[in-house]
């Protein structure tokens, strides 16, 4: 097998480099602040505080996100850090209070938080540059043929086109698929691959050495956590019933009174100003009552501020939300871009009828719709919707309804308590994101060039490469 060199930035670097910016960004503004002296005072104070601070920076970074590898380039990194700064502001503040270092000012900590996050930009921007140079540019092997692998070329050509270029395969026999290793960052097998093939690729791909990223079909992701047990001896797999215990129910149902209630007294000014705006912008009532299906299959009535003119729907029907949709209203834009039209589902939360953390409940016309195209769609009613989920914080509005059931399968057959909290802490950077509550939006005609190409035998095309270089990429 090939040897592997140092490819990517240990993880421990950025993380050292996280906390030297943090802690000498607020050395440097009491520098400022006193005219050029560190006082004694100070330092003992910040000096105090660095080790609860440095604790609390690399849980809340790590529950972030920002020490996982992601593919998707600097921008999902730059969001995450605004809450993550601001939660170590906090934290700093909190923590000095604690320890009595009243000398640590308000203006340190708020231009602190200014120069962290600016300091933070910078030290993160240089990492994924020495990234950049320790990968080159990266090629991403695609295994499928036919119009089961068109979503995923979909997805890939949305990475960023500075790091990225994707070649496509039919199996692990074209001939095409060993010299395409070789360049390779990894390969990625589209769902419908026969097992076969599917194997034959992933072997091949951990024989050159790189890194295989599956999509996995729903019943593969049924088989998550499942325990090797023996009958005889003979080795199977146990798939237990996807559900969750009484222990984990209750304990997520306490978690969502106690943090319903203080969402809503913490939030009754911003629901009070928001009511307002959507009373005054347009007419119509301020809230919109919708039906929706919840646990177990059972409809109950959604509760949410309008964001559409009245009766949108009266001569259409039931659809969903396009981009630019001419019935969103002004303020339902703003609402819709930072899901503040959601908060009045903290009463749906308070009555028992959803969940702060779960799938996103849909209205019963779809959920039929769905179950016809995939029966395993009424696996997701097994635990109570909610406000948020792991297709909300992974994916996007116009993610399709089966990868969005993959998350939603995956959080249940994997659900713990922490993981709530992860998927809780990462929805914040989702608000600072209006593209993901953005309508359907119909495919770019550039971008179907691109995968009719690919589809038809182009081997190299650089991601995200708009309609006119995607003829002059054939190789």
């Amino acid at each position: 097998m090939e040897k592997r060199l140092l490819r990517r930035l240990p993880i421990w670097v950025v993380a050292a480099g996280d906390l030297a910016v943090l802690h000498l960004t607020l050395l440097l503004v009491f520098y400022l602040r006193f005219g050029g002296s560190l006082p004694q005072a100070n330092i003992a104070a910040w000096r105090s505080t660095l080790p609860w601070v440095s604790v609390t920076a690399l849980l809340l970074f790590a529950g972030l996100g920002l020490y996982e590898r992601r593919l998707n380039g600097l921008v999902s990194v730059m969001r995450a850090l605004i809450p993550a700064v601001v939660g170590v502001a906090l934290a700093t503040a909190a923590v000095a209070f604690w320890v009595r270092g009243f000398a640590f000012p308000r203006s340190v900590l708020l231009l602190g938080a200014c120069g962290q996050f600016a300091g933070l930009l910078i030290w993160r921007g240089l990492c994924y540059r020495i990234d950049c140079y320790l990968h080159g540019r990266r090629g991403l092997v695609v295994v499928g043929a036919g119009e089961a692998v068109r979503p995923v070329l979909e997805k890939l050509l949305g990475l960023p086109r500075s790091l990225f270029y994707i070649r496509s395969v039919t199996g692990p026999e074209s001939p095409a698929l060993k010299e395409a290793l070789a360049a390779a960052e990894g390969v990625v097998v589209a769902p419908g691959v026969p097992a076969t093939v599917k194997a034959a690729a992933v072997a091949a791909a951990l024989e050159a050495g790189r890194e295989v990223y599956l999509v996995p079909e729903l019943y593969e992701v049924m088989l998550t956590g499942a325990r090797v047990i023996e009958l005889d001896d003979l080795p199977v797999l146990q798939v237990e019933e996807l559900r969750l215990s009484l222990l984990q129910a209750g304990g997520k149902r306490i978690f969502d009174l106690g943090v319903a209630l203080f969402l809503l007294v913490v939030t009754a000014p911003l629901l009070l100003v928001t009511a307002l705006l959507v009373r005054l912008s347009s007419p119509g009532p301020v809230f919109y009552v919708q039906e929706r299906v919840g646990y177990r299959g059972q409809v109950f009535r959604l509760l949410k501020f309008r964001t559409m003119i009245p009766d949108a729907e009266k001569e259409t029907g039931p659809v969903l939300a396009q981009a630019d949709d001419p019935r969103i209203t002004r303020i339902g834009k703003f609402l819709r871009a930072t899901r503040l039209d959601e908060l009045p589902q903290l009463v749906n939360v308070l009555k028992g009828e959803m969940s702060l953390v779960g799938p996103r409940p849909e209205r019963p016309v779809f959920v039929d719709e769905f179950v016809r195209a995939h029966p395993a769609y009424h696996y997701r009613h097994l635990v109570k919707p909610g406000l948020t989920g792991m297709a909300q914080i992974y994916g996007r509005y116009t993610t399709s309804p089966e990868d969005k059931l993959r998350y939603d399968l995956y959080y249940i057959r994997n659900y713990s308590f922490l993981l709530d909290l992860k998927i809780l802490l990462r929805t914040i950077p989702v608000a600072f994101t209006p593209s993901a509550a953005r309508g359907e939006a119909a495919g770019a005609p550039e971008k179907s060039a691109v995968i009719h190409a690919l589809l038809n035998g182009m081997q190299e095309t650089a991601a995200g490469e708009d309609g006119r270089k995607a003829g002059q990429t054939a190789g």
